[in-house]
């Protein structure tokens, strides 16, 4: 039972590896020729990742999907959830304290598909300062995992006779 609660962490720890990898590409594309990054240049580094965290998010739910129900997904979702939070919660203390450590940055990883979702609310909001609440749908977001499980329908066993 405990592996199977350890299989979205660790596809979301692939999924968001990849990620970084393609954001290090996308990044060292759009400098090429050039000596400093523009606001169109941001944008489109935004919408790379964007579309990949979507792509990922959905290889991700398809691989769940053909192995696990929706109970199973929901207990794996909420390891991830809590995992998030806390670390979450120690970088919120650390930068008030004023000791960023990078530690946050690999701490992160398993957890970086769903931080598009922050900076899409970042980008559509008229907010000049962004604080933790803008965090919250992400640190949430592993729940939407449960959309793809399967649904179990326990069907009995009585068979009707044939006329």
């Amino acid at each position: 039972m405990m592996k199977k609660l350890l299989v979205l962490p660790a596809l979301t720890l692939i999924g968001s590896a990849i990620l970084r990898i393609a954001d290090v590409i996308t990044s060292a594309i759009l400098v090429a020729g050039t000596s400093e990054w523009t606001l169109e240049k941001g944008t489109t580094a935004f919408y790379v990742r964007l579309i990949l965290s979507v792509i990922l998010f959905v290889i991700i739910g398809i691989i769940l999907r053909r192995n696990y129900d929706r109970k199973t997904i929901a207990k794996s979702a909420t390891l991830l959830v809590i995992y998030s939070i806390v670390i979450f919660a120690l970088e919120q203390i650390t930068q008030y304290y004023g000791t960023y450590s990078m530690i946050f940055y690999w701490l992160y990883i398993p957890f970086e598909i769903f931080t598009i979702i922050t900076w899409a609310l970042a980008r559509i909001s008229t907010a000049e300062n962004i604080n933790w609440i803008y965090a919250i749908p992400s640190l949430l977001a592993p729940y939407l995992f449960v959309l793809f499980g399967k649904r179990y329908v326990r069907r009995s066993k009585v068979r009707f006779a044939r006329r």
